[in-house]
């Protein structure tokens, strides 16, 4: 069974009533409750859990859906924890670095522009689909990385969506760019009659889908997997 809080968010009960196109009377007689319990739980969100209950099977929703929403993500942070993902992330760094150099000359994988537009890109379309709030909090959550243990909860859950999304902004924005490049290097008979032009265009384009891929497999999937993981392990515990 969930575990369900004894407080009620007002406003999503408003929400919820509001939605289905009820007043709070047709609400009380739909859910069992008396008028002034519902009165009650609109106006400060004391109620038991029974009424909880009966509301969220009045609005046919899960009552965890009528629980307040902690606007902050419960973090513990463990200085042996920290330095494990400090030096994960340090090794990680140095095998990609370790790759360019055997490659060749590093300088020929460093573009900043590249970078500046993946990372504006990909900002940009977090605030377009969550708004500057959902920025911001993508933007600190980065730090949750080096958190030993991140509890289960609405917040957390919000950040990891805006995680996930921005993978998929980041790939996008790659794959733009990069046929944006494609239609320009074809379009230049200069690039196409000299292969040194040509071939140091192309591979332009490939740094970005390595860009791309670095931050979106090496910082956001790995952060993401963090916070979805610690729901699965708290689900875990409860059915053991």
């Amino acid at each position: 069974m969930q575990n369900l809080s004894s407080n009620l968010s007002p406003e999503r009960v408003k929400y919820f009533r509001k939605d289905n196109g009820w007043s709070q009377e047709l609400l009380a007689k739909a859910s069992g409750l008396s008028l002034r319990t519902i009165q009650r739980a609109e106006k400060d969100g004391n109620s038991s859990v029974e009424t909880q209950l009966a509301l969220a099977a009045a609005f046919d929703i899960s009552p965890k859906a009528l629980s307040p929403i902690s606007p902050s993500i419960n973090v513990h942070w463990k200085r042996k924890n920290m330095m494990q993902s400090i030096v994960a992330l340090i090794v990680v760094c140095s095998s990609i670095i370790m790759l360019f150099l055997l490659a060749g000359n590093i300088k020929l994988f460093m573009d900043l522009y590249s970078i500046l537009f993946l990372v504006l890109f990909t900002y940009s379309s977090t605030v377009i689909a969550f708004g500057s709030h959902g920025l911001f909090k993508s933007i600190k959550g980065l730090r949750y990385l080096f958190a030993s243990e991140i509890s289960p909860s609405p917040a957390s859950e919000f950040l990891s969506l805006i995680l996930k999304k921005q993978i998929i902004f980041i790939y996008a924005g790659s794959f733009i760019a990069a046929l944006i490049g494609i239609i320009a290097i074809f379009s230049s008979e200069e690039a196409i009659s000299s292969d040194h032009i040509f071939y140091s265009v192309m591979a332009v384009n490939v740094l970005m889908i390595l860009y791309a891929a670095i931050i979106a497999e090496g910082i956001l999937r790995p952060l993401a997997t963090k916070l979805q993981s610690r729901d699965l392990l708290t689900m875990s515990d409860n059915q053991s």
